[in-house]
Formats: C-alpha cells, structure tokens, sequence
C-alpha cells in the first residue's frame, strides 16, 4: 500500500491550498468554498482570481504562477472549458494534488467526456493526482482541511467515507455529525475520472486511525481491480457499500447523473460478498452499520437473546431476526429460573423476554448478565430502555406524569443538603473502597428503590455489579455528584435525571460487552434523536438493530472464511466519547466467482 499512500499524501496532507475561482461574492461556489478551506486549514491558502485584489480579506493572485510560496493541493472552482488551462499552470507549479468541484463533463455527454480527457491527459504528464470533478469537495481532519464546495459540521473520527454522490455524502456528513460520528477522511469523488474508489479504500485502510470505510458506490471503471484491492482491505477493516442499481429505472438514473454504467446488480452483490464487502440498501444503514461496527464486538455466531419492555416488540424482534437469518434460541432452564427470581409470575417464561409490564425497572438491567452469561447466545438486542432521555419531553406533555414530576421534590428532599456526602460516596467509588461503599449506600437504600420502582434485594445485585468494574464505579460516581446538584431543582430535575441515567446504562452496557464480549445491540421504542455515548447507540426500531447484528454476523463469517478471525474486542476498537468510465465487466465478477 506504500505507493498509493505516498501518491494521494498530497491530497490528504497538504501543508499548502490554492482555490482557483475564490470568489467575494456570496452566491458563487467560488466563495463558499474558499470560506471552506478558511474554515480549519492552518497551512498557507491562496485565493486565485485574475479580477480580485482580495477575497475575504486573503491577498488574490491572477495565476498559480504567481504565488511566491510552494502549493501541495489546487482546488478548482471555476468553469469546466477553463480547466484544462488551469491544470497546464498547476502542472507547472509542480502541483501533486488537485480536488475538480466544477461540473461539466462526462455527465453532459460526448463534448463533456473529451474535455475531461483533456485534463486526465494533462494531470497525468505532471504527475498530478485529482478528485473529481463535478464533486462537493471533501474532508481531512489530519490536515484540517475542509474543501467542501460549501460548509458542512466537521469533526476527527474513526470513520472513513468515500462517495459518488455529493447530495448522499453531505446529508450523510451531517447525520452522522448529529449522531456523534466523525470522519478522519471523506471524499465526495464524483464520477472519478483520475482516483478510483478503490484507491480511496486502500489508503484508508493504511491509516490508523480509521475503522471502518464507508462507500457510496454508482459504477467502476475495473472491477477485478477494485476486488483485489477492496479483499485485501476487508481482512484489516470492514468496508460497507451502498449502491442503489437493482432496477433498470435506477440505472438509467445512474448513467444520467454520474455518466457510470450500473452493472448486473446480482453479480455486484455476490461480487462484494466473495470480497468480504458489506452491502447496505440505504445511506442511514450505511451510519447504522457504522456505528455497529464501532461500537460492538463482533458475534460468535446467530443465537440471539432478546429482552423487551413489551411484548409485541419482541414479536416484532424475533420477525426481524428470522428475516436476517439469525436465531431466537429456547433459553435453559437454569436462565428461566434465574429471570423468574427478578421478574414477576406473568413474565413471558422464554426468548424474548418479556417482564410484561413488570414496574421493577432495575431488574431489566439485572437480566442482561443472565442472558449473555448463556453459551448458547451470542448476542443481546436490549429493547425499549437503551435510552431514556428521549422520552423527556412526552412525559412532560401528560397528565400522570406531570403528577410524577411534582414528587419530585418530595422524594429529592432527603437529598438536600447532602453534596458534602455524595462528594465522599463519589470518592469512595473512585477509589474502589466497597466497604465504605456499602457503609453509605445502606441508609439510602429504601429510598432509591422506592424511586427506580425496585426492591431492596435487587437494588443490592444491581449494585454489586456496579460496584464491580472501574469504568463503572466512575461513571456512578459523576452520577451521584450531579445528582446531589440536581436536588433542589424540583420539576427541572426530570430531564436532567434522565440524561444521567442514560450515562450510567451506557457504562453498564459497555461493561456487559467487555466482560461477556458479546454484541448488546440497544434500542429505544420510538423515533428519537440519538447520540453515540462510549459504547452504547440505541437504534430506533428493531429492524435496524437486526440488520446492524446481522452485518456484524456477516463480517465475522467473511474473516473466519479467510482465516482472520481474532477476539472480537481487538477486531472492532469502542468508539471513545464523529466513478469511472463503465460498470463493473461481468467477465471479470464471473472470473472471480468461478475460483
């Protein structure tokens, strides 16, 4: 991989940026994009317009030619019939990387193909390396760089993305910002006339720092190329693909957009699969999956465990896994009994389980080590109460609650005045000192199982186990600091309330997950806006945390295959708390398949 590394470093590392086309005014890409490179990139940037003295505020230059200084990338803003001269000036310069946004070219046709050429031919005399064109720009949190035709939220992560389609990439950009996922690197590419898709996957799978590679795919030039590159990839980092393409309605959409042949859709598929590719049917799974892949250990195999607030999710869960393709084993008696001891008679008694409607809420977070203690489940989907936050604002909303809320006060009051001590129970969290732990819990007891609908005797094995790991102890310790503040704050403290127990259950998941080292796939019942917390993401509905689980499954199959399966916790790292010209060739898929 050393040769495309040391080619595109130009691109992804520049120490220097030139934007031909910077413009003053508002309403051209020229301005938009030259803010872009503002927006974060340290390095020297150069504003080129032969009619401007300056553009916001950066001193202007008529040609690459007259900046004093050396120029690593040149971003071009400006007409596609001007870009070929532009290339001849940057080639000259001794410019190694260039990112094309204007459009104008192969997708408009014959005249727009050989103007493309022109610039290929040319860049590539100098030895000079592009994106594009017709693309949105794109992203390097190493280097700072933002050239982005216009401004999209940013942020250093361990994700990688590269697309075809800007519109698909900048909503993507910004889910993912919202969801709390970052981009070490992202590449709008567009219809990639000079650097393949492939060679964009194979420098991310060079780097460190990414995890997992995204990609937004349309048609490729050579796909026995981007097979053998992409394989090689899988082995290290999984890769996930969108490509839309299974009608002939979306691959006349394909050839009209981007100027790519589509290909047989079902050789592509079986095509990814042999190379260990993780297809998607839509950009949110390509986050969803992401996130999966971050956040999880990587399953065992398809058993699955399930544990609802409700009943008729869990129908609905166990409908989802048999479409996956993953199981929803009997669980042992042993289990039954154990579950029968923190549930009420009328409990479901099997997988899922069910509590059915059970208010002691602390014995649904008991029932997690039950099941993943289970050798014959490889896996937990934790239903309904991966996330409680969300509900804040429908609770404010209704009666009974609004009656809820007003005891608040009433049940906080025994707290007022006690920061002194939730300060010195925190302590003793920190520092691991159960006996004096247990010493403090013991008069409050009563009344935080009075408040979380629980029993005394499993409020106990509940905090046993939260006792017992490090990570845990911290994050209750932060919990009891702020509860202590939140005190006197009567019906504020709701909300407040709820974002601190969503911390607590996030560590408590991700402990689960390190002692068990078994996927926990969480979610909530309705449509919230979620945010990634350590290792905990709930996802919406059931279908998305089983396709997620089912993406896990199908990558740890690809890598046993091939003989690289290691544990799971040292495959996928927890996140810490952001086309050229014609299809793939049959032939070629055929030739694959058939070895």
């Amino acid at each position: 991989m050393g040769d495309i590394v040391q080619a595109l470093d130009p691109l992804f590392n520049p120490q220097s940026v030139a934007v031909i086309g910077a413009s003053n005014h508002w309403n051209k890409w020229g301005n938009s994009t030259f803010a872009s490179v503002l927006n974060h990139f340290k390095g020297p940037v150069y504003p080129i317009n032969p009619r401007e003295q300056e553009v916001l505020g950066r001193k202007a230059y008529r040609r690459v030619a007259d900046v004093p200084g050396p120029i690593d990338l040149a971003v071009f803003v400006i007409p596609a019939p001007k870009v070929p001269a532009a290339m001849e000036e940057c080639v000259a310069k001794g410019i190694k990387a260039g990112v094309i946004i204007s459009a104008g070219f192969r997708e408009t046709g014959e005249e727009g193909r050989r103007l493309e050429d022109e610039v290929l031919r040319i860049a590539r005399e100098g030895d000079l390396r592009f994106v594009g064109p017709n693309c949105m720009g794109m992203w390097s949190a190493p280097a700072g760089l933002s050239a982005y035709m216009f401004a999209l939220p940013s942020m250093d992560g361990p994700a990688a993305f590269v697309t075809q389609g800007g519109n698909v990439g900048g909503s993507l950009v910004v889910s993912a910002y919202g969801r709390g996922l970052g981009f070490r690197h992202y590449v709008s590419c567009g219809p990639a006339a000079d650097i393949q898709l492939e060679d964009y996957i194979e420098y991310f799978g060079a780097d460190d720092g990414v995890k997992v590679i995204l990609a937004y795919i349309e048609g490729l030039a050579d796909g026995q190329r981007f097979l053998e590159k992409v394989a090689k990839v899988t082995l290290q980092k999984p890769v996930i693909v969108y490509k839309p393409g299974r009608s002939e309605a979306v691959a006349k959409a394909i050839r009209s957009h981007s100027g790519s042949l589509a290909g047989s859709d079902e050789i592509f598929d079986k095509a990814m699969k042999k190379a260990g590719v993780l297809r998607v049917d839509s950009p949110e799974e390509l986050l969803d999956t992401a996130i999966g892949l971050l956040t999880q250990p990587l399953p065992r195999g398809r058993n699955v465990g399930i544990i609802t607030g409700g009943g008729s999710y869990g129908v609905i869960c166990t409908e989802d896994c048999a479409r996956e393709g993953l199981e929803v084993p009997e669980l042992p008696a042993m289990s039954i009994e154990a579950l029968s001891g923190i549930f009420p008679p009328r409990w479901s008694h099997g997988n899922p389980v069910d509590p059915a409607g059970d208010r002691n809420f602390i014995a649904y977070y008991l029932a997690p080590r039950i099941v993943l203690e289970l050798s014959e489940i490889d896996a937990l989907i934790f239903m309904g109460f991966g996330s409680l936050a969300g509900f804040g604002d429908i609770l404010d909303k209704t009666r009974s609650t609004q009656l809820f809320i007003h005891r608040i006060p009433e049940m906080l009051s025994n707290l007022q005045g006690l920061e002194g001590l939730a300060d010195v129970f925190a302590a003793a969290l920190s520092a691991g000192d159960l006996a004096a732990i247990r010493a403090m819990t013991e008069p409050v007891l009563p009344l935080a199982a009075q408040f979380f609908g629980s029993d005394t005797q499993t409020l106990e094995r509940f905090n046993e186990i939260l006792f017992s790991g490090a990570e845990l102890r911290r994050t209750l310790a932060d919990t009891v600091r702020s509860a202590a503040r939140l005190s006197s704050r009567g019906d504020d403290a709701l909300p407040a309330i709820l974002e601190l127990l969503d911390d607590l259950i996030s560590a408590l998941l991700a402990h689960f997950m390190k002692t068990y080292k078994k996927p926990i796939v969480s979610t909530t019942f309705m449509e919230f806006p979620q945010v990634i917390k350590g290792a905990s993401y709930p996802y919406t509905t059931s279908a998305k945390a089983v396709k997620v689980l089912a993406k896990l499954v199908e990558y740890r199959e690809h890598l046993e295959r091939q003989g690289a399966f290691i544990d799971p916790l040292q495959v996928c790292a927890l996140l810490k708390a952001p086309a050229g010209g014609g299809g793939m060739q049959e032939s070629e898929i055929r030739s694959q398949e058939s070895e």
